[in-house]
């Protein structure tokens, strides 16, 4: 007796078209994720930039409480960037001038961002180069620092509280309105 046979039909493997379709379908994810990628990357460029400054201030104020000593930061509106002076010499001791006072060297913003406006006791300034200080009691020139990225219309305000150096962000074109005797009554 013969045995009976019966063809079975295996399919091993994809088709063409499923294999097609599950490549069109990685290709919108993939594609998806690069739009939310861009949309992402340029604010954390300027956010990591914002808090870079923030670290400059929060470091020249420690360093003006811890050695008892008036430190200072420029702010550079011309060359677009910043940098903290020590009130020492570079020999040690004292600076006994302006120009012996040590510098910890500029830093520069990354190209797409920019120091738009510093505002020092009220006051604006939009180029040249300004200075604030830090005192030995952790107190700080009232100001405020607005960085731009011009080609993503994004925005952050760097407040410096002056009674005590504390810094706080805003994520937006920000001015403090001055105090008026009504506001204590």
């Amino acid at each position: 007796m013969k045995p009976r046979t019966t063809s079975v039909s295996v399919r091993s493997g994809f088709s063409l078209v499923e294999l097609l379709a599950v490549v069109v379908v990685i290709g919108l994810i993939a594609g998806l994720v690069a739009v939310e990628w861009n949309a992402i990357l340029p604010r954390a460029k300027l956010n990591s930039e914002v808090h870079k400054i923030s670290a400059a201030i929060h470091g020249a104020r420690s360093e003006a409480i811890a050695r008892n000593a008036v430190w200072r930061i420029y702010y550079d509106l011309d060359g677009n960037g910043y940098e903290v002076s020590s009130p020492f010499r570079a020999g040690g001791g004292l600076a006994q001038r302006i120009e012996e006072r040590m510098s910890l060297g500029m830093v520069g913003l990354p190209r797409g961002l920019e120091i738009t406006r510093v505002t020092i006791d009220g006051i604006d300034y939009n180029e040249g180069k300004v200075f604030v200080s830090f005192d030995p009691i952790g107190s700080a020139t009232d100001h405020s620092i607005t960085v731009a990225q011009p080609q993503y219309e994004a925005v952050y305000t760097i407040e410096v509280l002056p009674l005590t150096g504390l810094v706080r962000f805003h994520y937006q074109d920000y001015r403090r309105l001055p105090v008026s005797e009504e506001d204590f009554d």
